[in-house]
């Protein structure tokens, strides 16, 4: 017998063991079936990934801005859709351009398969955000909307 013959022999071997049951014991009784109970809610995710590209696409509206007024703007807007309207940074002013699409990246990837395994560098362009908005230097608040914008177009790469 060939090889693959005699694992399919074992395989169909242990397949009808399986099936046989322990019948010395006896018969089993059926398993307990759960009672009915309310569905618990699960708090929705929104759509993060929607939250991600608009936030990485005002991530470099203000990398390429001229002035700081934009640049600002534009920052703040990313700031926005990373921390939602319940973030400690959260300014409405600067205008909310993820609004209903999410409660804010930072919030919605704790709820996204694969989203816990990215907060350390959503996390980080937060703090960039931050930083970059403080900064009076326009060429440092740039870099810092393209290191935010890079580190969000991370987390959106890899995210399942």
């Amino acid at each position: 017998m060939k090889p693959v013959g005699v694992l399919l022999a074992v395989g169909v071997l242990v397949l009808s063991i399986g099936q046989m049951g322990f019948s010395q014991y006896g018969p089993h009784p059926p398993a307990p079936q759960p009672a009915p109970s309310t569905p618990t809610v699960q708090p929705q995710a929104g759509d993060v990934k929607t939250e991600l590209k608009t936030a990485i696409t005002h991530a470099g509206y203000s990398a390429d801005a001229d002035a700081m007024s934009s640049v600002q703007q534009h920052l703040g807007h990313t700031l926005n859709c990373i921390e939602g309207t319940k973030g400690r940074n959260f300014n409405q002013s600067w205008g909310h351009v993820c609004q209903g699409q999410g409660n804010g990246i930072l919030v919605d990837l704790k709820a996204t398969q694969g989203g816990p395994a990215l907060m350390l560098v959503a996390e980080q362009a937060d703090s960039l955000a931050v930083a970059g908005l403080k900064s009076k230097d326009l060429a440092e608040t740039k870099n810092a909307a393209k290191g935010v914008g890079a580190l969000l177009t991370v987390v959106a790469d890899n995210l399942k």
